[in-house]
């Protein structure tokens, strides 16, 4: 009764989830971006960020250890800072299509690909001020309010004891370590903290990614009457389709009929089956079902054979058989050739001259 009512109890069927598909209103989690965004810039930093490193401070090292010595023109030092950034630039560059790649990675491994500009377009109800107050104030808001919270009171909490862990080791080592050395231990300890906020930022992106599917599922559910109303839109509205489905049946049978006077006989099961049959070697090089019938229709088959002059032979197995295997417009298959043949011979023998008039008009 419920979903009779309109209540939206159903869930959404493939047809409106592609509809919000093509609108943009997809389960997307930005968690889920934002951990594997962090997690890959850490991978890489493990990765490249030494070599990075070790090469800009070569480079640098090189540049002003000679800058005091050696006579520079304005063009050399132009070419200088240009040489510099263009170093830079190739060495960081990596880092950033990385980072860059994973990121569109991210967002194709939850939408998979999809381009619409529907979200972009203006829409009046983002600009009234009383739907945004609405919206200011949702579950959805204040959910999101308290996923917020707990993000940062699992990464900060998360960021504190690890640096706590290692605190003794970064208060001493800036007193008895060279400036490398502790700046090594400071990076080591930050790629730790990444490391692990990452990890915790997957785990619950992917709890969120989860909740946002769910979230729309929901959103998008259907009462009964949207997914039957759904049903006839895609379908057909059931009732034209069987008015249609009886006008085509009506117009085959007045084909059916207008080729009745150009058969050569009706075979009949007196009160069930009529199936008129032709044989013009011109036409077909074996007998024609021209037309066939049940019932009434095999009774108005019969009336115009009769006032066609169209002889009728009772044969209940052959006209059962016929009926059932052999549409209106087909040849007979070859195993009723021999018993077809007969009625036929029989005929043409008792109707020689319908036949032979027949031919000549």
């Amino acid at each position: 009764m419920s979903g009779a009512s309109g209540e939206k109890t159903e869930k959404p069927t493939p047809r409106r989830m592609q509809e919000a598909r093509e609108r943009g209103q997809v389960a997307k989690s930005q968690d889920l971006n934002g951990a594997l965004i962090l997690g890959s810039a850490t991978l890489l930093m493990v990765m490249v960020g030494p070599y990075t490193y070790n090469t800009l401070f070569s480079m640098t090292k090189h540049i002003y250890s000679n800058l005091l010595t050696a006579k520079l023109t304005e063009m050399d030092i132009y070419t200088l800072i240009s040489e510099m950034s263009n170093a830079t630039i190739l060495l960081i560059l990596p880092f950033f299509l990385g980072v860059l790649t994973m990121g569109l990675l991210a967002n194709l491994m939850q939408v998979k690909p999809l381009f619409t500009v529907k979200p972009l377009m203006p829409k009046l109800d983002k600009i009234n001020p009383i739907q945004g107050f609405k919206r200011l104030f949702s579950m959805k808001s204040i959910v999101e309010v308290v996923k917020a919270i707990l993000k940062m009171a699992i990464i900060g909490g998360c960021g504190i004891f690890i640096i706590t862990s290692y605190q003794g080791e970064l208060l001493s080592g800036g007193t008895t370590q060279n400036p490398w050395a502790s700046a090594m231990n400071i990076v080591q300890v930050l790629g730790l903290v990444a490391f692990w906020a990452s990890t915790i930022f997957l785990v619950l992106g992917l709890i969120d990614w989860r909740y946002q599917a769910y979230e729309m599922e929901k959103q998008l559910r259907m009462s009964r009457q949207e997914i039957k109303d759904e049903r006839k839109n895609l379908e057909g509205d059931p009732l034209m389709k069987g008015q249609m489905r009886k006008m085509g049946m009506q117009l085959a049978r007045k084909r059916q009929l207008a080729e009745v006077p150009k058969a050569d006989v009706v075979i009949t099961n007196p009160t069930h089956f009529s199936i008129a049959i032709q044989y013009d070697p011109d036409v077909s090089p074996a007998p024609r079902v021209v037309a066939k019938g049940v019932d009434h229709f095999a009774f108005k088959i019969r009336e115009v054979a009769k006032e066609a002059g169209v002889p009728m032979v009772e044969n209940k197995p052959l006209a059962q058989s016929l009926y059932k295997t052999v549409e209106a417009g087909h040849m007979i298959p070859p195993d009723l050739f021999v018993a077809v043949a007969e009625v036929l011979a029989f005929v043409f023998s008792k109707n020689k001259g319908r036949k032979m008039k027949q031919r000549l008009t």
